[in-house]
């Protein structure tokens, strides 16, 4: 596997903490892809997204977390639920951390697309003609892993997730992490301080169609002076083929101001 754009792509994710843009369902027909069953040594992770279109419905949680080396704690939450029958979405995107927390929903049902943007009392909206595609964001920031992972992850037993028996495949390798101490300390711990990282983990639990059902990287390290920092990301896919979208309670507040 080329490491250097592995590790690329996961420095790339500390930095990419949210795109803000949503789009309306996307109902392309899946094209036809043998299923490739979980619980193999070998990780391979095929036509996931032909699989979610072929379910309907699913739902996909996205989340980041950084301490850098002042000790502060930053964080970004992003839930979608996706309803392609209905031809429904909803995300929440919600940010914490020493500034002031941020919290944007976009529902898109019916070819139009709502935003709420602020806490209650204090929320503006915004309408717009639906556009394309929250299929693809939605499932997009894990998809560029899998590729890399394939090679070189391995396979280190079944387990139960979302009530699904999955395959957890691992990799992890804290020097080639520490030959890019200078891209990791400004990507993700926003530090000119040298970090030594202690440890680091990717990891991906793949159900029997061949779907990455969570992909998680936690990083770890500590500063010349012994300060403590740490990263991890986490993408998850959940309550495929069950996942309703209703209306948002804020509905009729933002047909009214739009």
């Amino acid at each position: 596997m080329n490491r250097i754009r592995l590790l690329a792509l996961l420095v790339v994710a500390t930095v990419a903490l949210a795109g803000c843009t949503s789009g309306g369902p996307d109902t392309t027909t899946p094209t036809e892809t043998p299923v490739d069953p979980g619980g193999s040594d070998e990780l391979s992770v095929q036509a996931a997204d032909d699989r979610l279109r072929a379910a309907g419905s699913f739902t996909t949680d996205w989340s980041y977390t950084v301490t850098d080396v002042d000790g502060t704690t930053t964080s970004v939450n992003d839930t979608y639920r996706v309803d392609l029958e209905n031809d429904r979405s909803y995300e929440r995107l919600s940010t914490a951390g020493p500034a002031a927390e941020t919290t944007v929903e976009t529902y898109v049902a019916g070819g139009t697309s709502y935003n709420r943007v602020g806490a209650s009392g204090d929320a503006y909206y915004q309408t717009s003609d639906q556009p394309p595609n929250v299929f693809e964001t939605a499932t997009g920031r894990a998809s560029g892993f899998y590729s890399d992972f394939e090679e070189d992850a391995t396979f280190v037993g079944t387990e139960t997730f979302d009530g699904d028996t999955v395959s957890r495949y691992e990799y992890s390798d804290a020097d080639a992490w520490g030959s890019y101490n200078n891209a990791l300390r400004s990507a993700a711990f926003s530090s000119s301080s040298n970090v030594t990282i202690t440890e680091f983990e990717v990891a991906i639990l793949v159900d029997g169609d061949g779907v990455g059902r969570l992909t998680t990287f936690t990083v770890s390290g500590e500063t010349d002076d012994g300060t403590q920092v740490s990263a991890e990301w986490r993408y998850s896919v959940t309550d495929i083929g069950s996942t309703t979208v209703d209306e948002p309670d804020w509905l009729d507040e933002a047909r009214a101001q739009t």
